[in-house]
């Protein structure tokens, strides 16, 4: 007997707004999570494109009200040779959005977990899956522990990882695959007392630069309503394998501050309230996102380094559009198909230019188009609706930025 018309693994942005919007169409969802809200994450800053799924959802108000807004990106060079270059989104092609929020994701992904709750899905916390189901290679539902560890299977006409880097799916089938260049470590901690500009400068992602072409890194400044900041440094193997006799994440992270001027003087007042932590080689991609009678959201579907702050858009961006294709799978298997295989290729789309743009920052090709004195203003543009998240349309801009920055294999 089938328990359920979906099982979505996984209570973050991915799950919950696949969840919701599942729910909303009337359909009998269970959304696993293995923790409990709150919890934390990485992945604070948003992304103005990302305005249209909060929108969507009826929780974009209830985000304003709780959230700092952010209406640019800025890069510094660490070391201070180049002028800053502070990027906003009003300036981006067809902006439908001038903001995004910088969001705690303890508190924001709560909020979207309970929120798919109210749009009918059947919310579990403290269920772990162990596995998906597959019968005559189709997935028919999941094995799971219940919050008190008893194993429980669940039966589904539909499985949708939305499980992170865990992967459930793909780790599986052994169809992960590291992304060239990006093979990447993250130094991270939150401090109080971090610099951050004035008024409505206040809420800009700061991007500090450094480092050579082979050992480039960077650090993120996020800051939060509350004076909280999220700062973590991106660095490379040939960086770390340069720095391996300073000891743990802690020191690392005060290596990389020290490669940085610029950050070091804007963390001088700042008092950590965790020790720095690390995560390694977190950037993949994934073959396959789709199978019969499954498909993969978020970070199960491939990860890609945070410089452009893609995580949480993507996530939400391809489960909002999941959730239809869903519904119409589950209606007629064979008009869903033809959705799904929509869905996939528009997801892969967006993903891969943000990876190509990615991949030239490490080899140093974006970086002089970054600092540029006198910047072209079609490639200004084109830069802020990188930072914006507009990716999916097939426009002049994105058909430019793929020709320029391919992704390299």
């Amino acid at each position: 007997m089938t328990d359920f018309d979906v099982v979505v693994v996984g209570g973050g942005p991915a799950g919950s707004v696949c969840a919701a919007a599942l729910g909303a169409q009337g359909r009998r969802v269970a959304l696993l999570e293995r923790d409990r809200h709150p919890r934390f994450h990485l992945g604070e800053s948003l992304l103005p494109a990302s305005l249209d799924v909060l929108s969507a959802l009826g929780i974009l108000d209830r985000v304003r009200a709780r959230f700092l807004v952010k209406y640019a990106a800025r890069f510094v060079d660490g070391a201070g040779r180049e002028t800053p270059t502070r990027y906003l989104f009003s300036e981006a092609f067809g902006a439908r959005w001038d903001h995004a929020f910088q969001v705690p994701r303890d508190e924001f992904d709560e909020l979207v977990f309970r929120h798919a709750g109210t749009r009918g899905a059947e919310l579990r916390e403290g269920w772990e899956v162990t596995r998906v189901v597959f019968e005559a290679g189709r997935a028919v539902g999941v094995e799971a522990r219940d919050d008190h560890g008893v194993a429980t299977t669940l039966g589904a006409r539909f499985v949708v990882d939305a499980s992170g880097r865990d992967a459930i799916v793909a780790r599986s089938f052994r169809s992960t695959e590291r992304i060239a260049l990006l093979d990447r470590t993250a130094l991270y901690t939150h401090v109080r007392g971090a610099w951050r500009d004035e008024g409505p400068r206040a809420g800009d992602v700061q991007i500090v630069v450094f480092g050579d072409a082979e050992r480039r890194g960077w650090l993120w400044f996020i800051p939060f309503a509350d004076g909280r900041t999220s700062v973590g440094a991106v660095v490379s193997p040939a960086w770390t394998r340069a720095h391996r006799d300073r000891g743990g994440p802690a020191a690392l992270f005060g290596a990389a501050v020290e490669e940085a001027p610029a950050a070091k003087a804007m963390l001088d007042a700042s008092e950590a309230l965790f020790e720095p932590r690390a995560t390694a080689d977190f950037s993949f991609r994934v073959r396959a996102t789709r199978g019969p009678g499954w498909l993969a959201l978020g970070d199960a579907a491939g990860f890609i380094d945070p410089l452009f702050s893609t995580g949480v858009h993507l996530a939400m961006h391809g489960a909002l559009s999941a959730g239809p294709a869903i519904d119409a799978w589950l209606a007629d298997e064979t008009a869903g198909e033809a959705r799904l295989a929509a869905w996939e290729r528009d997801l892969r789309g967006g993903s891969d230019l943000f990876v190509g743009v990615v991949q030239a920052f490490y080899a140093g090709g974006l970086t002089p188009y970054l600092f540029a004195e006198l910047q072209h203003p079609f490639l200004r543009r084109a830069i802020s609706s990188m930072l914006t998240g507009y990716v999916f349309d097939d426009t002049r801009w994105t058909r430019a930025m793929r020709a320029r920055f391919p992704v390299k294999a």
